[in-house]
Parts: C-alpha cells; structure tokens; sequence
C-alpha cells in the first residue's frame, strides 16, 4: 500500500503541471536515453556517448563532456553539437538555468552554455569532489567538506558536518540531497542542517531530482524517494553500466 500510495502521489505531482514537468535522462554503454519520471518508461535519443561520465541539464537544454570536449544536446531530437573543448579531466558539473560549472584541475568554471565561452570563479578548488546548484548557490564538497559558495565572487561559507565517504549529490531550488555511506540524506543548502531520509543506498553513484523527488541509480535498478517520508519506489531494472544521469 506504501508503494502503490508512492507512485500515486508522484503522478500527480508530475502532471498537476505537465507542461512544467521535468525528464530523466540517461547515458548507457553507448547510448543516451531519456526516462519517463513516473513509470521509469524510456526511449532511446542518441548515440556515440561511449566513455560520458558528466550530464546536466539547463534552460531547457541537455549538456555533456566528453573527453575533451563540452556538448549540446537536443534532448527531444537527440542531435548535438559540440560547444568548446579543453575539458579533459573534468570531474564534476553542475548548471543553474543560466550558466554551467565545471571542475578541473583545481579550478571551477563558469560556462556559458549558448557559446561554450568559459571565466574561472575566484578561489582556490584542489580537491574538489561533487557540486551541485541548490538554494541559489554553486554546493560544493571539497575534501570532503561541504560549502555553499558565490558563483560570481568565490565567497563562500562551511558548512556543518564532514561529507567523507560521499557517493552522490545533487540538488533544486530549495533543498541538497546526498549519499554518504549507505544513507541518503537532506541537506538544507543554506544552513547545512541534514536529516536522514533512509539507508540502502550504498554504492549509490547516480541522483538526480525532478519536480521535488529523488531519483537514484542503484545495482541496476532507478528508484523514485519521496523526500518527505523517505518511502522509495522501484522504476525497473535494466540500468547496469550507466555512467551519466541528470534531470531536465
């Protein structure tokens, strides 16, 4: 009954708005599929994504790294083109409807995402590990510190708690979510207060967040959680291998 009550409430969540609602998104081996929110259906968009590790969404539009080299994505054709390279040894991506933001090398980027033209933000990011935009702020975890910092100045605060052992993050307007350990938590992005919502997400690699829900990718299988009760629901199998998951 808790599932069944679950799956209810996300359909209705999703489609109170249809026009608003958001996609999943997916990289595979090969291939780039998007998934429906609700009943984790999904459709095959394009191909050669091979080795993708890194894909965000925002306005509107899908974006990847691969090797070297920063895409655009349409995510209804499943046609891309590439927006500037340089981006070998990118390991972490995050986007507010504006811009984008890559990390490498110690640096963290601003990117524009209609040119491919990029600025550094101020400060020093060695060791930077997962970021994520929430509460209107770039979420970064660097050594295993979490801190919510000012895209455009580099200011930044610390806040609570150690994030060692951190698998996954990934954000919304209003709230952060992680998995550290077995345990997916919520973070306040303002305050850094958290609150369990759960275990069982151990080796969890893969989050993201569509229209208030959590979705993660565990040994193969997407779950939908409902952020307030921490009661999960699964999507189906089928997900081995997956190297890239966004909303959009």
């Amino acid at each position: 009954m808790r599932k069944s009550l679950l799956i209810v409430s996300v359909l209705l969540a999703l489609f109170a708005g249809s026009a608003a609602a958001e996609w999943l998104y997916a990289i595979q081996g090969d291939i780039m599929y998007d998934i429906d929110p609700y009943d984790g259906s999904y459709l095959e968009i394009s191909e050669t994504w091979s080795g993708t590790d890194l894909m965000i969404g925002s306005a509107g539009e899908l974006f990847a790294i691969q090797n070297d080299w920063l895409y655009y994505i349409d995510p209804y054709e499943g046609t891309w083109e590439s927006l500037s390279d340089t981006w070998d040894g990118t390991n972490a991506l995050a986007a507010n409807e504006y811009y984008l933001y890559a990390a490498q090398g110690g640096v963290i980027y601003e990117v524009d995402p209609i040119t491919g033209e990029w600025w550094d933000i101020p400060g020093y990011y060695d060791g930077t590990q997962f970021m994520a935009w929430a509460g209107g702020a770039l979420m970064i975890i660097q050594n295993d510190a979490l801190y919510r910092t000012d895209s455009e100045t580099g200011d930044y605060v610390e806040l609570p708690s150690t994030y060692a052992g951190t698998t996954a993050m990934a954000g919304d307007s209003d709230n952060l979510y992680v998995v550290q350990g077995d345990v997916l938590y919520w973070v306040d992005p303002w305050t850094g207060d958290y609150e369990s919502l759960g275990g069982g997400y151990g080796g969890v690699r893969e989050m993201a967040v569509a229209d208030g829900w959590v979705y993660t990718i565990w040994e193969g299988t997407l779950w939908v959680t409902d952020p307030y009760t921490g009661e999960f629901e699964s999507l189906g199998s089928g997900w081995d291998g997956t190297t890239a998951f966004c909303s959009l």
